[in-house]
């Protein structure tokens, strides 16, 4: 996902309630020539949409016309559609446009309503199956949004991708001294290759990539994965303050990698993570319902979140028909909370039933 802070900022601004939401899920293409069908399959999208809200007499034009608008400008920009993952989430109100590029491809899908459509933006496996993949080295990096299946070169923020573009007035000649013997004036003798001074500037990097690698993870909440010489990777994690870096890393840089074998370090790194999580889900389900602390009615389970009786919702992605409106107005009254939303693929090994309310009381 895009990440959570960007869609919980989208989701607190004031939007009248009169507008309808528009939510698009649609799976993509990396690659040509099928990423070509992308945009013709995000046109019938709109096309539905649009016939939904025309056919919808609660929803005058005046009140979405403006999303139609802006959502009809995205399919018809070309500089759009050639980077695109595995899949797509568009959520739309009034004249404002969030996007979401997923690692994952939910099925095309159109929802038109009062409250967004968020279940395919919140599910466990699509924040745990992502990550950030860095490759140190002494004074640059370079990093890589990754899942389990893909990977795409990205730059974080605006963090400096190297240490001379963090400090643009560092000059490599800095500590040399100039002298003069038997006659020759100006010969040049330095220190700046001595290995101490190499050691403290990429004490001096790394110490300003934790620094701004923590500041990514508090907005996004991915992990972030290691790469580097074994060297490199031993002096940053001595260095680094976060807890948000995996326990596992890739021991050797990622130029004497190909994407094949990249991929299954990560998948060895990422899939015990989200095993764990499962079974924490897990855990907390089956505490709840020993404590008598676990709603399943969907009709109790929103007047429990509009009093803030509800701690964490965990449901599951598949909702049976006519369900997923109901459950998509609890999710809203539970983001004005600050409940944890937690969304499986397959519950079938945590839950029995579709979705479940853990109570804080």
């Amino acid at each position: 996902m895009q990440n959570k802070f960007s869609l919980y900022n989208f989701l607190s601004r004031e939007h009248d309630v009169q507008w309808p939401r528009i939510s698009l899920y649609m799976p993509t293409n990396r690659v040509q020539p099928d990423n070509q069908q992308d945009p013709i399959a995000f046109k019938n999208l709109l096309q539905e949409a649009e016939k939904q809200l025309v056919d919808n007499d609660a929803y005058p034009r005046r009140h979405w016309q403006q999303a139609m608008d802006r959502l009809k400008a995205m399919h018809e920009d070309d500089a759009f559609w050639p980077y695109t993952t595995e899949g797509l989430a568009v959520l739309a109100v009034g004249d404002e446009v969030e996007v979401f590029k997923l690692f994952y491809a939910p099925p095309a899908q159109v929802h038109v309503g009062q409250h967004f459509h968020l279940l395919p933006l919140l599910g466990l496996f699509e924040r745990l199956d992502a990550a950030y993949l860095v490759d140190i080295s002494r004074d640059r990096f370079a990093a890589y949004r990754v899942n389990r299946y893909s990977m795409e070169p990205v730059q974080p923020g605006d963090v400096k991708a190297s240490f001379p573009e963090l400090f643009r007035d560092f000059d490599p000649n800095a500590d040399l001294n100039v002298g003069t013997y038997s006659g020759l004036v100006g010969t040049h003798h330095g220190h700046r290759a001595k290995p101490e001074e190499i050691e403290k500037d990429r004490e001096k990097y790394f110490r300003y990539l934790d620094d701004a690698f923590a500041g990514i993870h508090k907005e996004e909440g991915l992990p972030f994965i290691l790469a580097g010489t074994t060297e490199n990777i031993a002096a940053y994690r001595a260095i680094a303050k976060g807890s948000f870096y995996t326990e596992g890393a890739i021991d050797q840089p990622l130029h004497s990698l190909d994407e094949p074998q990249i991929l299954a370090h990560v998948r060895d790194i990422l899939t015990p993570l989200y095993e764990d999580a499962l079974d924490k889900v897990s855990n907390r389900v089956r505490q709840a319902r020993q404590d008598g602390k676990a709603e399943t009615v969907l009709g109790q389970m929103l007047a429990m979140a509009r009093e803030g009786r509800v701690a964490e919702l965990v449901a599951d992605m598949a909702q049976p028909d006519g369900q997923q409106t109901r459950l998509d107005k609890i999710i809203d009254a539970l983001l004005q909370t600050g409940a944890e939303l937690t969304v499986l693929r397959d519950s079938a090994d945590v839950m029995k039933g579709d979705a479940i309310a853990i109570l804080r009381y």
